[in-house]
């Protein structure tokens, strides 16, 4: 990973964290708008670029909301939401709790990819193919990781079932799975994991339940062997 691309997560993770401790601590009120980007910027000591993957990433968990002209917002999640949020992002990525973050992916992700290829409706359909090939124009491995997060959560919620869904918001795509993203990313993204993104897309799109099952089960496979590569030796 270059220098400069392991400085933008840090900033992003620190502004992330500033923010959201500030909102917990009623620094900042629910529903109200944020600084300026510059403004918030300066404030925080990061770069415009590290803030906006701040953003998005708060978005993505719902804690914070961007409105078209107007800027962006706190949404109406109560400080101990946001707490409660934070709390699977506490997990101190080792080798250990990264084989298990694995592990809980794995068991439940496959199922998740299964209901959606059974009953995503076609406007859920386009938004996964739409993230799809949003990322799919990216070559920044920063940049990608969201994306890849983005696409995952669209096939949970399109399988249907609240509870899976939220389970898996909270658990396999929090800060933890950011962390360990980071310390695995290679510098250029990896074509298996684009052309496991496609197959896991065409799967819902057709509702090919066995597609769905087998590439979301070699997705997963491939990437716990880059973790335990990572972290050979430590356990």
């Amino acid at each position: 990973m270059s220098t400069e691309t392991a400085g933008s997560l840090r900033g992003a993770r620190l502004a992330m964290s500033a923010i959201r401790d500030a909102i917990a601590g009623g620094e900042i009120a629910p529903l109200a708008r944020l600084p300026p980007e510059v403004e918030l910027a300066d404030q925080l000591g990061v770069s415009r670029g590290a803030l906006r993957e701040a953003i998005r990433a708060l978005e993505l968990i719902g804690v914070l909301e961007s409105r078209h002209g107007s800027g962006t917002y706190v949404t109406g999640l109560t400080a101990a939401d946001v707490i409660g949020n934070s709390a699977a992002d506490s997990l101190h990525i080792d080798a250990g709790s990264a084989l298990e973050l694995m592990e809980f992916r794995r068991v439940v992700e496959p199922g998740a990819t299964v209901l959606a290829a059974r009953i995503a409706r076609p406007r859920q359909i386009e938004e996964i193919r739409a993230i799809y090939e949003a990322g799919e124009r990216t070559d920044d491995p920063v940049a990608y990781l969201e994306h890849d997060k983005a696409l995952h959560r669209a096939i949970a919620r399109a399988g249907g079932n609240s509870i899976l869904t939220s389970v898996m918001e909270s658990i396999a795509y929090g800060s933890a799975w950011d962390r360990m993203w980071t310390l695995v990313m290679q510098p250029e993204i990896p074509e298996r994991t684009r052309r496991e993104h496609e197959s896991l897309v065409v799967a819902v799109e057709t509702g090919d339940v066995e597609l769905a099952l087998a590439t979301a089960h070699a997705h997963l496979a491939d990437a716990e062997r880059r973790v335990r590569a990572r972290f050979a030796g430590d356990h």
